[in-house]
């Protein structure tokens, strides 16, 4: 994809999830809320263009230490 369908799309994502998450985001100052917004717009063109169903090689030999560890939640997160 080029850069400018790239950021025609996610122009377009930004704007519908804008128009979608205003009314709940009134507390947030107007960076904030670009921030947010520009976060969002990218996550859901990533899914949109790459969507996590499909099936991925492996990276990774089954069995070796990377494999085992990259399947365990990190220090932090819940899991």
């Amino acid at each position: 994809m080029d850069d400018r369908r790239k950021l025609e799309a996610i122009a377009a994502v930004r704007r519908e999830i804008a128009r979608r998450v205003a009314r709940f985001c009134t507390s947030l100052s107007p960076e904030e809320f670009d921030k947010l917004l520009d976060r969002m717009a990218h996550i859901q063109w990533k899914y949109e263009v790459f969507p996590h169903g499909t099936e991925h090689p492996r990276l990774v030999e089954p069995g070796s230490p990377t494999s085992e560890a990259s399947t365990m939640p990190r220090q932090g997160t819940i899991g």
